[in-house]
């Protein structure tokens, strides 16, 4: 149990955070720096993580105590179906090359940022950490999943051969201020915000969302993921996965509703049915979380909502 752990210092500590000026990686940068780590954020034009040679001179020049590994090659569903073999390639390696240059280079911890794209399609609900290998990802995704799925074990392999000390945080749909509102890539929420926000600002007479509405997710806010990655980085719990969420389920018709009242929108609303909402719902079990890590959520949605919201307005630029 947690209250059994004596967490590490991270005052001073070196920690690198790959994809540190992304999304996730921005907000663990903040969160790592607030508990006093000397954190080093890289970008994609840093070093090239594909790179055998760039990822020993990142281990040279920056003599890293902890690394943090939130850099991936990701994208919409149409850019996975057309590069199934890029995003598999790049993400996995990517991730052995930090491990196997970090063991070379004697590294105290390596924490891996995963994704639930990891599980099976047909995973029993709630999502448990023991039945990430229950059966294939899912299609669209897959290759992806399957990328992160080898990073798991490869952390579990180098801490039983040599003792690299790992953590594996599985993490729920992210979303919060400083999310991407643009391109295919973009997730639910931000999507939902962008097209409420433009119905507002155009004055339509009705919103058309994809699917029934009926579809669930879990969210969880990126400050609460942030956190569990500090956590983590504190914390010895071992190369396990560890689901991190809130273990609450929201369908897609509740969180449009949190969207149009944020940003005040008064039309009328319809959803699409003859376009995909993908699985019917999706959950995880947060138990290892809270045991391990001592870990729970503590950003409600409608206020994490409502906070994104005003984030994204307050960036518009301004009419005359």
């Amino acid at each position: 149990m947690t209250s059994a752990v004596t967490r590490t210092d991270l005052r001073g500590a070196r920690i690198v955070v790959t994809g540190g000026h992304g999304f996730l990686g921005g907000h663990v940068s903040d969160v790592l720096r607030e508990r006093g780590a000397d954190v080093v954020a890289l970008g994609s034009a840093d070093y090239d993580l594909r790179e055998q040679s760039a990822v020993r001179a990142l281990y040279a020049d920056l003599a890293p105590d902890q690394v943090v590994h939130v850099a991936a090659a990701v994208g919409g569903i149409g850019a996975n179906v057309a590069n199934p073999g890029r995003f598999l390639y790049e993400n996995a390696v990517m991730g052995l090359m930090l491990l196997e240059e970090g063991r070379r280079a004697g590294l105290g911890k390596f924490v891996l940022a995963s994704t639930t794209c990891t599980y099976a399609t047909d995973a029993p609900l709630p999502l448990r950490e023991d039945d990430i290998w229950s059966g294939p990802p899912a299609p669209a995704t897959g290759a992806y999943g399957m990328a992160k799925r080898l990073l798991h074990e490869a952390c579990e392999t180098y801490h039983r051969q040599y003792d690299v000390d790992s953590a594996v945080l599985v993490l729920s749909n992210l979303y919060g201020p400083r999310d991407h509102f643009d391109g295919q890539g973009t997730h639910v929420l931000p999507a939902l915000i962008r097209r409420y926000a433009d119905a507002v600002r155009e004055d339509t007479a009705y919103v058309s969302n994809w699917g029934s509405g009926r579809a669930t997710r879990e969210f969880l806010h990126v400050r609460d993921g942030a956190r569990a990655v500090a956590l983590a980085c504190e914390t010895p719990v071992g190369p396990a996965p560890i689901n991190v969420g809130t273990g609450i389920e929201t369908s897609i018709a509740e969180l449009a509703a949190l969207v149009q009242d944020a940003v005040g929108y008064t039309g009328e609303v319809r959803w699409d049915t003859s376009k995909p909402e993908g699985q019917p719902t999706r959950y995880s079990d947060v138990t290892r979380a809270r045991e391990l890590l001592g870990f729970s959520a503590r950003v409600p949605l409608a206020d994490g909502v409502r906070e994104t919201v005003d984030w994204f307005l307050a960036q518009q630029p301004v009419e005359v």
